[in-house]
């Protein structure tokens, strides 16, 4: 299936989907952290409180696709978002010993979380927010990516955003996520 990008209101409805209670929160900060930063779900699950530098808004993946880590950068907005979450986790008395998107009920507080919980809520959002097209976890790294190009940043920029080791394999998945943009360019070519 063709890699597909929500466009920013799609994910700004997806967000807001999220309510205020501690599952929301949590929900909005890590779906925050798939689109702005552009990870995968099963990196974004080992995420542990102490791989956060607040001061320089980076988050450290241990280990994504191909047993790779990596530092991404996050902007403010996103670091705001994951704060928030932050302090609500302290509140729970979820210590830094657990993964930062962890369990929130009861004899699970603190346990890591399967993949599926947030897959399954993302399709709860999606209704809620009103998306009609298809709205994946996978789809918010999708749209990271896609707004990456669209803000001019260069290829080898969004490689290592992507945790892609080579720019060719950045290169073809936004073209196929964003061939308008490549089409876009070719018309303004002149002689």
């Amino acid at each position: 299936m063709q890699p597909q990008a929500l466009s920013r209101d799609e994910t700004k409805a997806l967000l807001a989907a999220c309510n205020d209670t501690d599952s929301g929160i949590r929900d909005r900060a890590l779906f925050t952290l798939l689109y702005r930063g552009s990870m995968r779900i099963s990196a974004t699950l080992q995420i542990r409180p102490s791989d956060i530098d607040w001061d320089r808004g980076l988050v450290t993946i241990h280990s994504d696709k191909g047993k790779k880590g990596r530092t991404v950068p996050i902007d403010q907005g996103a670091m705001d978002i994951l704060r928030l979450w932050a302090e609500r986790r302290k509140s729970l008395g979820i210590n830094g010993h657990h993964p930062f998107f962890c369990a929130i009920s009861g004899k699970a507080l603190g346990n890591a979380m399967d993949p599926s919980h947030f897959r399954h809520k993302i399709k709860k959002l999606q209704a809620k927010a009103g998306i009609t097209r298809r709205c994946h976890l996978h789809g918010l790294r999708h749209t990271g990516a896609s707004e990456l190009l669209e803000e001019g940043f260069d290829m080898a920029t969004i490689a290592g955003v992507l945790g892609h080791s080579h720019i060719s394999t950045t290169s073809r998945y936004l073209h196929q996520l964003r061939p308008d943009m490549a089409n876009e360019k070719l018309k303004e070519r002149t002689w």
